[in-house]
C-alpha cells in the first residue's frame, strides 16, 4: 500500500514540477519556493539529505558519512557566504563526476570545482581538507556572482582573477568557469535531477504520514 501511495503521489508531484518552468531571469513573475534557483546568490532550496542523497545515488562507493559531510559543510559555508548551496554542489558533481574524477584533478587534492585546473595535465589547486576546499569553491562562486567582500579568511588563490559581479546566473558561467559550451545546460540538468530528489522525498515522507 505505502508503494502504490508513495508512487502516485510521486507521479502528481512530477506533472506538477514538469508543468513549473524554473526560476530564471525572464520569469521574474515565478518564485523559486518550489523549484531550483539558477541565480548564484540565492537560498538554496534543498535539504543536506536531499544533496547526499543524490551523490550515493550516482556514486554507490562513496560512504555514506563522506557524502553527509560533504553535503553539511556545502550547506554551512553556502549559507555563510549568501551562496546558492544547489548550485555549488551540483557544480561539484559536475566538475568531480559524482567525486568519481578521473580527469586532472585527483581525490587527494580536496580541489571540488576545478580551481586552476586548465587542461593539458594541469592538476590546479591543493587544499589540506575538505572544508577549506568547499571554501575556496564557495568564494570563487561568490567573486563571479557579486561585488561584496567575502566573509571569511580568503583561501581561494585565483579569487583576485576574477572578474566581480560577472556572472550572477549558471548561464553566465559557461566562457568563464568553463570552456565547454554546455557547461550551463549540464549545470542546470543537475539542478534538475537534484528538484527529482526532492520531489522523491517529499512523496516519501506525505506516503508515510498518510500511512499513519
Amino acid at each position: 500500500l505505502q508503494k502504490i501511495i508513495s508512487t502516485t503521489i510521486g507521479m502528481v508531484l512530477m506533472m506538477i514540477a514538469i508543468a513549473n518552468p524554473p526560476y530564471r531571469p525572464g520569469n521574474m513573475g515565478f518564485t523559486s519556493n518550489n523549484y531550483y534557483s539558477v541565480f548564484i546568490m540565492d537560498q538554496g532550496k534543498s535539504d543536506t539529505d536531499h544533496l547526499s542523497a543524490m551523490l550515493q545515488f550516482y556514486n554507490p562507493k562513496i560512504k555514506s558519512d563522506q557524502a553527509d559531510q560533504m553535503a553539511q559543510i556545502y550547506v554551512e559555508e553556502s549559507i555563510d557566504e549568501g551562496v546558492n548551496h544547489d548550485i555549488a554542489f551540483c557544480q561539484m558533481i559536475l566538475e568531480t563526476g559524482f567525486l568519481k574524477y578521473g580527469g586532472d584533478v585527483k581525490s587527494n587534492q580536496n580541489n571540488f570545482c576545478g580551481l586552476g585546473a586548465t587542461g593539458n595535465f594541469e592538476s590546479g589547486e591543493h587544499f589540506p581538507d575538505v572544508r577549506t576546499g568547499i571554501r575556496a569553491h564557495i568564494q570563487h562562486l561568490k567573486a563571479y556572482a557579486s561585488t561584496e567582500d567575502i566573509l571569511k579568511e580568503n583561501v581561494d588563490t585565483r579569487f583576485r582573477f576574477v572578474k566581480r559581479g560577472s556572472a550572477t546566473t549558471i548561464y553566465a558561467l559557461q566562457g568563464k568557469w568553463a570552456t565547454d559550451p554546455l557547461y550551463d545546460q549540464k549545470l542546470e540538468n543537475l539542478l534538475e535531477r537534484l528538484f527529482q530528489f526532492r520531489l522523491f522525498y517529499a512523496s516519501q515522507e506525505l506516503a508515510t504520514e498518510i500511512i499513519h
